[in-house]
């Protein structure tokens, strides 16, 4: 059979682009293969090592430093500043006298009250002598009736009876009475107990007008100058300490002058809900000033709030916080108050332990299970109970000895197909034997064919 001219070029173009494709797909399935295979090689299981170390479990809250002596110093009594007898930096002693206000007005009630003290105990003396009243009385059987001495001396003879004719006088005498109203001296002695409040008061005031500090302390601010005039406070002494907003930490206390003493130094921190549950009394912890973060500084938790102090993040499903107070130990006379700090707090400790890093385990609670790695490179699947739960680390109190390797679990490369071929090749592996066959059908007719080929191509 001839062929013409123009179907044998036909022909010849169609063989050629036959071949071409061929090459393509063999091409193609050459690198694709290639690349999936180098990705398995690299992909390497991990394994760590059973070793002894200490396992720390910690919580973490943020707050801010305050002193417990931190005080605001207030007059009791107000007026016009005569004095002001320290300047901010200043560093005073508990009972030192700190300014001083006018004592005019004072000083006049002072001496009021004296005067209405003076009247009500002499009322009350008064009172309790009572009225005297005195009274004369003839006692009783001191004198005779005139006929009874006649008839007497008539007994005795004529004579006797004219020469007694006299009668003698009557006998009396004095009787003083004092009469004492109880009513009165009742109301007398209210009267001096009411004068001696008074007076109380009026010396009270009077050693108001001269503010003293009640703590050492350096002066932090000083609110008014000599001239101006200040309010008086409520209370002895008129001191006002920094409290706890119960948010993260605690706000500066405010007034005429402010003293401050990083003595006894404490912060307090704002933990969420699941971590303030680990924290209990004498935990040691770790306080890191965020202005310095090279500055840490121990401390140890001295009670923890069982009211929230606020919510974390934003939104509705907000986490509820609690605070926490600790005492900041070893040298703070370079704290200030305020400063902003994180706090890491120790709720767990296993020293000289066994441990593992976490991802080695699976499972939760304190039985979990590991693929241990023989020296022959098996491995196999073994119980471990754990003990401290450590942020990075586990102890292993059971299943594993020290030395022993164990399989970390890690995601494996591939050719990032999910099953790791190119899409239509389903041949895979069974085509490769039969290249020429199962590459035909790479081409219109699609995976389908292409199927069909490497299946063919596997029986070879």
């Amino acid at each position: 059979m001839k062929v013409l001219p123009r179907r044998r070029g036909a022909v010849l173009l169609n063989s050629a682009l036959g071949v071409a494709l061929v090459g393509a797909a063999a091409l193609a399935y050459t690198t694709l293969d290639g690349g999936t295979t180098k990705a398995a090689g690299k992909a390497q299981v991990r394994t760590a090592t059973v070793a002894k170390g200490t396992v720390l479990a910690t919580v973490s809250g943020t707050g801010t430093l305050a002193s417990p002596t931190d005080a605001a110093q207030d007059f009791t009594t107000g007026g016009r500043l005569t004095a002001v007898k320290v300047a901010v930096g200043d560093t005073v002693t508990k009972g030192q006298v700190l300014a001083t206000v006018d004592t005019t007005a004072v000083q006049q009630q002072v001496e009021a009250a004296q005067s209405a003290l003076t009247t009500a105990n002499a009322n009350l003396t008064k009172a309790q002598a009572g009225v005297t009243t005195t009274t004369t009385q003839q006692i009783p059987g001191s004198a005779q009736p005139s006929g009874s001495a006649a008839g007497a001396g008539g007994s005795g003879g004529g004579e006797r009876g004219a020469g007694g004719s006299s009668t003698p006088a009557p006998q009396t005498t004095t009787i003083t009475t004092t009469k004492v109203d109880a009513a009165a001296v009742a109301q007398a002695q209210q009267q001096v107990a009411t004068a001696q409040t008074s007076l109380a008061n009026a010396q009270a005031a009077l050693a108001g007008t001269t503010l003293t500090a009640s703590v050492d302390g350096t002066v932090a601010s000083v609110a008014n100058k000599v001239g101006d005039t200040v309010g008086g406070g409520s209370g002895s002494g008129s001191t006002t300490t920094a409290k706890s907003t119960g948010s993260s930490g605690s706000t500066a206390p405010s007034g005429f002058i402010v003293l401050t003493n990083p003595t006894g130094m404490q912060v307090t921190a704002n933990f969420s809900e699941l971590d303030s549950l680990k924290l209990k009394k004498g935990e040691a912890a770790t306080v890191t000033l965020n202005a310095q973060s090279d500055t840490k500084l121990n401390a140890t938790v001295l009670s923890v709030s069982s009211l929230p102090a606020g919510s974390g993040g934003t939104g509705g499903a907000a986490a509820v916080q609690y605070a926490a107070t600790l005492q900041i130990t070893g040298d703070t006379a370079k704290l200030r108050t305020g400063l902003s700090a994180t706090v890491s707090v120790v709720t767990g400790e296993a020293d000289n332990a066994l441990s593992l890093p976490t991802a080695a385990l699976a499972g939760t609670g304190a039985s979990r299970t590991a693929t241990l790695v023989q020296p022959d490179g098996s491995t196999e699947r073994v119980e471990v109970g754990v003990g401290v739960e450590g942020d990075t680390t586990v102890q292993v109190v059971s299943g594993l000895k020290e030395g022993d390797k164990v399989e970390i679990a890690t995601t494996s490369g591939g050719s990032g197909f999910p099953n790791g071929s190119f899409p239509g090749l389903n041949g895979g592996q069974g085509g490769r034997g039969g290249a020429g066959t199962g590459v035909a059908g790479v081409g219109a007719a699609g995976g389908g064919a292409a199927g069909g080929g490497a299946g063919r191509g596997g029986t070879r």
